[in-house]
């Protein structure tokens, strides 16, 4: 495992270029972002050097250095200081501050399968405030090559700002079908134990939504919910499954659950990519405040016939 979090680290080394899309903190399309990085490693020392510029909403750019440990990443500064744990080596999850523009955050970078494309959800707040959440999507850029760039919604914040689904015509999350794949699961410790195949049925009731779940690693029954929605916020009522999320721009969600039966709640973070075929996925376990497990993975969307 410790081997394999290392070639994660390792694998990123390159020019990155992303198109973000950027939500305020109740959902709403403020803007389009390019995110330029370039990841060096230092000569002799286990840590890289990243120099990268910001442009959208919000704007900044300078560098800072990662130190690896193989089950973690220390952030040094200057611009992003904090601590990540390497969840595997394609995915890492964090916890940072950006003094340059004073927003902590909360963040999971996911490389996708072939190692040229990364997929991201950072939660970005003043104290408990969550000011915006930035969803992004890279590619590696090769030398003497130019990186495809990611397709981006036509349109402005000053209309799609009032557009729950930011220019899409759907809420991706809320698409009637079949999200499934299989995930890989840790323990409390980040061991790693056996994969799981997973599935999330989502089908339309009366106007809401129901939500079949079947392959959770810390909860071995399959278990079905409705779900209320005004297509910011999703939330449940009562039943053996509750819980709520906020949505951004209809991509991407973040909220808790709980599993009422099992005693235990799940932090869920999930980013579907631009074409809405695939979603990266989070699913952090806890009983009370101590994490039990992960499980995390790549899910593909088969949309109800």
């Amino acid at each position: 495992m410790d081997e394999s979090r290392r070639q994660g680290f390792t694998q990123g080394i390159g020019r990155w270029i992303g198109s973000a899309e950027v939500y305020d903190g109740q959902g709403r399309f403020v803007g389009n972002a390019t995110d330029r990085r370039h990841v060096q490693q230092q000569v002799g020392e286990n840590r890289v050097r990243i120099d990268l510029s910001f442009v959208g909403p919000f704007k900044f750019a300078g560098h800072y250095f990662i130190e690896d440990w193989q089950t973690h990443r220390l952030y040094q500064g200057p611009v992003n200081v904090g601590y990540a744990e390497t969840l595997s080596s394609g995915l890492i999850d964090a916890h940072n501050y950006w003094a340059v523009t004073g927003f902590s955050q909360r963040f999971f970078l996911m490389v996708l399968p072939g190692g040229d494309k990364q997929m991201s959800l950072a939660l970005l707040t003043r104290g408990e405030e969550l000011i915006y959440v930035v969803v992004g999507e890279y590619n590696r850029m090769v030398e003497g090559d130019s990186a495809e760039m990611p397709t981006l919604i036509n349109g402005s914040a000053y209309d799609l700002a009032d557009d729950p689904a930011a220019g899409r015509g759907a809420i991706l999350l809320h698409r009637p079908g079949t999200w499934s794949g299989t995930l890989a699961t840790l323990d409390g410790n980040l061991e790693a134990l056996a994969g799981t195949t997973y599935r999330e049925q989502v089908s339309r009731d009366d106007d809401n939504l129901r939500v079949h779940l079947d392959g959770m690693a810390f909860d071995d029954m399959p278990r079905a919910f409705s779900l209320h929605t005004n297509q910011r916020q999703a939330w449940t009522p009562p039943g053996s499954v509750v819980g709520s999320y906020s949505l951004s721009g209809g991509r991407a969600l973040s909220g808790q659950f709980h599993h009422l039966e099992r005693a235990l709640r799940v932090w869920r973070r999930e980013v579907v990519s631009h074409d809405g075929n695939i979603k990266a996925v989070l699913h952090t376990w806890y009983r009370g405040g101590a994490r039990i497990g992960v499980q995390f993975g790549i899910l593909d969307f088969v949309p109800l016939q």
